[in-house]
């Protein structure tokens, strides 16, 4: 049936009165919009030409900063994308992904298209694409001991092996192992196809039953006050609906935002009318929509003229301070601030962004080359294992927030303590090292001689050093 009605049409039609009757209650109370945009993100999809999944990549890093801080400068914030990213899709173009959450674009999680797998071959596969994407600072909470954390888009929709013909996925107990492996909630509703839950318009846990397929077409509802069962698993629903004010004919909202179908006025009330939320916090609600947006045709819907006008609308009419207040949010931060509601938090929902899951490593830093990680903080940084890999390649290291703005050279390491005024690099190789600072000077103790030291924009001070010892130790006024 069009649109997987025969799943969750009799859902939808049972809970209309009810999420009327909450939305009734806020009339005269301030409604605060948690907005987020969960991208299945995949620069090769359909990819024509060669090359041309390195110019979409390259087009969002330019574009889409370039129209955040458009947003920034004429609402005071910019949307928060949340990029799942797909390791088939190439692991080279996490860089740049990196690069635009460094400037607080977003934050980068896990999509994973599989099939015909089984508990021991799935393990495998997990393995081996987390080993990649921490080796890249990705998947990694920040902190002294970085360990595993992530959220989960499963490809073709089939999460727990939920397709009815058992294709796209095979693992009937694939919670029970995305869990294992770290993982702290899934994104991947409404599907609106064969794969849709009959649960709907929610936010739920799911406790899987390793032995029977699609774990989490049922669940228990969220709610102030009332801790999580046994074992379960946070999922994060998108609105899913019947849109009658589409223009011509009424059409399924089923929360995906294309060129084509785009954030349009009609669609946003028909997201804040599906009133997805906590139970008993209903005047926080969550509008978690979804994009294929690294292929061009969609580009406009996320950050040309009609993602403009969506977010024109977000702010001018759903962000007044009295009825409504928006809030731009990353998945991780949903899920934070989900979690505080749970707890019995209210008020601002914004002040709970780090409730329970704090930023990600890759908030913190972005390094070029694969490396390891040891530990990551505003003030903190510690990398080891650079692998350079061709004669003439560098590494380029780059930090979001303290005096130490980055370094660029041929070196495998690097320890910096910002309140300590100490950085310290090891596996230093031939060439010259440039070391830029945020209104701050070195002093080097140990293994290098300054060159120059140069004015650079932002306010910042580049030093290029050399020649280099294998180590170097240097101080920060």
């Amino acid at each position: 049936m069009k649109g997987g009605l025969n799943y969750w049409a009799w859902s939808y039609l049972r809970d209309l009165s009810r999420r009327a009757r909450s939305r009734r209650a806020l009339r005269d109370k301030t409604t605060h919009i948690v907005f987020l945009m969960c991208d299945h993100y995949e620069p090769r999809h359909k990819a024509e030409n060669p090359g041309q999944e390195v110019e979409r990549v390259s087009r969002w890093e330019r574009d889409y900063l370039a129209f955040f801080k458009e947003c920034i400068n004429k609402y005071g914030h910019g949307p928060r994308h949340t990029w799942f990213y797909p390791p088939h899709h190439g692991i080279e173009h996490l860089a740049a992904l990196n690069r635009l959450v460094l400037a607080g674009c977003g934050e980068i999680e896990l999509h994973l298209h599989h099939d015909n797998d089984n508990d021991a071959s799935f393990r495998r596969l997990m393995t081996g694409v987390i080993a990649d994407y921490q080796r890249r600072g990705i998947l990694l909470t920040s902190g002294e001991k970085p360990h595993t954390a992530f959220s989960f888009i499963h490809g073709d929709w089939a999460l727990d092996n939920s397709h009815p013909r058992g294709r796209y996925c095979g693992v009937d107990n694939e919670i029970t192992l995305l869990q294992e492996f770290g993982c702290w909630g899934d994104f991947t509703m409404p599907s609106s196809n064969e794969c849709q839950t009959k649960k709907i318009n929610s936010i739920y846990y799911a406790v899987d039953a390793p032995l029977a397929r699609k774990s989490h077409d049922t669940g228990v509802d969220l709610k102030v006050g009332k801790k999580a069962p046994e074992n379960s698993f946070f999922m994060m629903q998108g609105p899913l609906g019947i849109n009658l004010r589409a223009p011509r004919y009424p059409r399924i909202e089923n929360a995906s935002v294309t060129t084509g179908n785009w954030g349009r006025p009609d669609r946003i009330q028909a997201w804040l009318n599906s009133h997805i939320h906590v139970q008993d916090r209903p005047e926080w609600v969550f509008v978690k929509l979804h994009a294929h947006g690294a292929v061009e045709k969609d580009f406009d819907a996320l950050f040309g003229q009609r993602a403009r006008a969506m977010h024109k609308m977000l702010n001018e009419v759903y962000n007044d301070g009295k009825r409504y207040r928006l809030h731009y949010a990353t998945a991780r931060e949903a899920y934070n601030i989900c979690m505080a509601a749970e707890a019995g938090k209210d008020g601002d929902p914004s002040q709970f962004r780090d409730f329970r899951l704090a930023p990600y490593a890759h908030n913190f830093y972005h390094c070029s080359l694969p490396h390891q990680l040891h530990g990551v903080d505003k003030g903190y940084l510690n990398i080891s294992g650079i692998g350079i890999t061709a004669q003439a390649e560098k590494t380029n290291v780059v930090l979001a927030a303290g005096r130490l703005a980055g370094v660029n050279g041929r070196f495998s390491g690097v320890v910096w303590q910002d309140a300590g005024g100490r950085l310290e690099l090891t596996g230093v190789e031939e060439g010259d090292l440039e070391i830029t600072m945020r209104q701050a000077r070195i002093k080097v103790t140990r293994g290098a001689q300054l060159i120059r030291e140069q004015d650079i924009e932002g306010g910042c001070l580049r030093y290029v050093l050399g020649p280099c010892s294998a180590s170097l130790e240097i101080e920060i006024a």
